[in-house]
């Protein structure tokens, strides 16, 4: 067999066991850059697998978005709770506003009745009936006093008219200068009693005037004491809510501009890596295609080299058979290594496989990052929204703080001003006390004037009754039945005159409910003043007698 061979078909199997080996070299080489691009992928791949742990590392990050969604919580919370403060604020501010309101209106009132008081001219007719009622109430008790002097002298001379019918001596004489005696006196002393009732009324009232403003002014100095201080804790209060929201407002933003500038980064990181894997698996997936169909071609090509080499190694010596051995030995070596090859590959496919589903879960969580964004960025529009809310109330209030202040220090100058005003009424009062004080100073001496002046005309008067008694002792004897008859009269007249005081009592009683009775006290006192003058002047008995139908009309016209 070995002669059976020429020349040329034995260089033509020299030339292509060369090419064999030349060819297993190569895929030697290919086999080894192989190899090296396995280690280059398995390199990539745990680079892969880095990435997708830092990706979950992201994932498990962006667990913080719960503590965003309790800080917003906390937000719309602290939001309800400043909400809540601000309509308590406004509630307190709408009573503050109502007492301070009823305070102003109580001032102008006081203010008024002031000024009322110091021009001295009565506002309505309520005043001038007060007045005209501390005047006949001063009247009335001057009238009672006058009316138990009078009893007191009737009664003195009920008893000495009995002694002188009894005696019939000098004691007529004691009577007549009794009974004669001038008027003066009981009027200047029924107008000092009166003048002294009205001025200690007066004197009353304007006391009570004066506990009753001091008493006003007082309870409005602390009313305003107490808004004051409720104010300023209302202000502290706000100030403090207010840096308390605006810290926390602060704070919220941050985290949410962190976490905001956080997920952007990492989803741009991941975006990146994504891109950057897909780029990776698509050069190692044409890397795969172009080597699967070059281990193909150099299959079939094997296959075919294979197939002529067993027709030639059939018809070739045994040297040739011995090359065949080896280069079928070398096919086996070229298979196993293409069956590595394939399990590499099917290895790679799985690799791929799980890579495509890695980067399908990283885009599904791409795709729910965006949305999160997306929520994200719909809060913080809220959020800015609800911002420029509070910030508006804020700017609401801080106005109605400084009306509120405004209003404070109007209320301090009206205080001030009620200060000066009560300072002025007191300056006032004790003016009036002193003038009160001088006019009794002065009343007293007219008193002591008047009661001078009346011992001075008591003595004339007793000396010119004493002559004129002289001269009537001697018609004594003709006066005595004009005298009893006098005696008669008088009593008739005292058992009038216990009448009238208990008409008196009665008027007493009615004083109050009779406030339009001035002038039947008027006339009443004309009459009383008619019948003393009667009584003590002897030589006005004509017009005594002419008055006895009126007197008698008048004691019948009585309330009984």
């Amino acid at each position: 067999m070995a002669q059976a061979l020429s020349e040329e078909e034995f260089q033509r199997m020299q030339t292509q066991l060369l090419e064999l080996r030349t060819n297993n070299y190569q895929l030697s080489d290919e086999l080894r850059k192989n190899g090296v691009e396995l280690s280059s992928l398995r390199q990539k791949v745990a680079y892969l697998d880095k990435e997708f742990s830092k990706a979950q590392k992201a994932l498990s990050k962006s667990k913080k978005a719960q503590e965003v969604e309790v800080l917003l919580s906390e937000k719309e919370m602290l939001q309800a709770k400043l909400h809540s403060q601000e309509e308590d604020f406004r509630l307190q501010n709408s009573t503050l506003m109502a007492e301070f309101s009823k305070l102003c209106s109580q001032l102008e009132q006081l203010e008024l009745e002031n000024r009322q008081l110091k021009e001295g001219v009565p506002g309505a007719a309520g005043p001038h009936v007060d007045g005209e009622l501390l005047r006949l109430q001063a009247e009335n008790t001057a009238l009672q006093k006058n009316m138990a002097a009078l009893q007191e002298r009737y009664g003195k001379e009920a008893v000495r008219p009995s002694a002188v019918s009894e005696g019939q001596g000098d004691p007529p004489g004691d009577v007549l200068p009794i009974s004669l005696s001038p008027m003066p006196l009981a009027e200047v002393e029924l107008k000092w009693e009166m003048e002294r009732e009205e001025k200690k009324l007066l004197w009353e009232q304007l006391q009570g005037l004066e506990s009753s403003k001091q008493a006003e002014t007082s309870r409005l100095q602390e009313e305003l004491a107490k808004l004051s201080e409720k104010l300023k804790k209302k202000q502290e209060s706000f100030c403090r809510l207010q840096t308390e929201k605006e810290t926390l407002f602060n704070d919220s933003r941050n985290k949410i501009e962190e976490l905001q500038q956080r997920k952007e980064a990492d989803l741009k990181a991941q975006l990146a890596r994504t891109q950057k894997l897909q780029q990776e698996l698509e050069a190692a997936n044409q890397s795969l295609a172009e080597l699967r169909d070059q281990r193909q071609g150099e299959r079939l090509e094997h296959a075919a080299a294979l197939r002529a080499l067993q027709d030639q190694v059939s018809s070739q010596s045994a040297d040739a058979q011995e090359q065949v051995e080896g280069l079928l030995a070398e096919n086996n070596a070229l298979r196993t290594s293409l069956a590595a090859l394939e399990q590499i590959q099917t290895a790679k496919t799985q690799e791929l496989n799980m890579l495509r589903e890695q980067n399908t879960e990283l885009a599904a969580e791409l795709k729910h990052r965006q949305a999160d964004y997306e929520e994200l960025m719909g809060q913080k529009d809220d959020l800015n929204s609800q911002l420029q809310e509070s910030l508006r109330a804020n700017s609401r209030l801080l106005e109605q703080l400084q009306e509120m202040g405004q209003e404070k220090e109007q209320l301090i100058q009206d205080l001030q001003e009620a200060r000066k005003s009560a300072e002025k009424r007191k300056v006032m009062l004790d003016e009036l006390a002193m003038e009160t004080l001088q006019e009794k100073s002065q009343h007293k001496e007219e008193l002591g004037a008047v009661r001078l002046r009346h011992e001075k005309e008591m003595l004339g008067v007793r000396a010119r009754y004493e002559r004129e008694l002289r001269e009537l002792h001697e018609d004594k004897k003709r006066q005595e039945e004009e005298l009893r008859g006098q005696i008669r009269e008088e009593k008739a007249r005292t058992r009038e005159l216990e009448n009238l005081q208990h008409t008196v009592e009665e008027l007493q009683a009615q004083v109050h409910s009779m406030d339009g009775a001035k002038g039947w006290f008027e006339r009443r006192l004309k009459e009383a003043e008619t019948w003393d003058c009667s009584y003590r002047n002897p030589y006005c008995s004509k017009s005594r007698n002419r008055r006895k139908p009126s007197s008698s009309a008048g004691s019948s016209t009585l309330p009984s």
